[in-house]
């Protein structure tokens, strides 16, 4: 990754608070080789949990955001097949960052080289970095499915939603959004991608089956689009669907 990047990714990645936080398993053998690591996946607003044994780590991955397994202790082949039984059994929803020497590329399975690799020793930064883009891509495909659970918070592209609080943040800095405008937001990512009509809009926001000539959704839209930084002409949250409405962009 380009110099320039991984300082834009330090400063990104270095908030003085933390609105929300994320919950990153850690699973290794020799944990305390990953220490730097650990300090700085905390300071950078995740919450992070150690295990030593791939089995209990693996177990309570299903709750985390993400789980970083530290493979530069595997050395055996027998080591190598029951990471991959496992893996295959029982991380394929999880998203996951591996952690391997160079030396193992040539001999892994291919179905773990498949995966998100990293090689170690590297920067930490460079970790959470990583971590932050992992966490963001699998978040992208199930938005709807995040809010309806009641997680909180909720994730699309780098807007992190706290229902809880009602309110959304974007690479760690709060948006002031109008409760008209967060609802909104909330309910064009609750359609998953599907298209909202202008009278479908108003209906559950405004609670009115009355359009006419009337523009107040475009209005309360070109205002949300503002606040996020988005663009009509190229949008990277909410796209137009000409002489429809609008849906979440891709």
């Amino acid at each position: 990754m380009p110099t320039e990047e991984v300082k834009e990714a330090e400063q990104a990645l270095q908030p003085d608070f933390c609105p929300v936080t994320q919950r990153v398993i850690v699973v290794s053998p020799l944990p305390r080789g990953l220490h730097e690591l650990v300090r700085d996946l905390s300071e950078g607003c995740f919450d992070v949990m150690v295990f030593h044994h791939l089995e209990q780590g693996i177990r309570n991955a299903q709750s985390a955001d993400l789980l970083i397994l530290d493979l530069t202790a595997y050395r055996e082949q027998e080591d190598e097949a029951a990471l991959k039984t496992l893996m295959t059994q029982h991380t394929e929803d999880i998203p996951t960052l591996l952690l391997i020497k160079e030396s193992m590329l040539p001999r892994m399975d291919d179905r773990l080289r498949q995966q998100e690799l990293l090689v170690w020793p590297a920067r930490t930064q460079e970790v959470l970095y990583h971590a932050q883009r992992i966490i963001r891509n699998s978040s992208k495909k199930a938005p709807a499915s995040l809010l309806l659970s009641g997680t909180s918070p909720a994730i699309y592209k780098d807007l992190w939603i706290d229902r809880k609080k009602m309110s959304v943040y974007r690479s760690g800095a709060r948006i002031e959004l109008t409760k008209t405008e967060y609802d909104l937001l909330v309910k064009l990512l609750l359609s998953d991608g599907a298209v909202l009509s202008r009278e479908d809009l108003l209906s559950d926001i405004w609670d009115t089956s009355f359009l006419g000539g009337s523009n107040v959704v475009d209005v309360h839209i070109k205002s949300l689009r503002r606040k996020l930084g988005d663009r009509a002409s190229n949008p990277t949250y909410i796209a137009t669907v000409r002489g429809v409405g609008y849906r979440m962009a891709d």
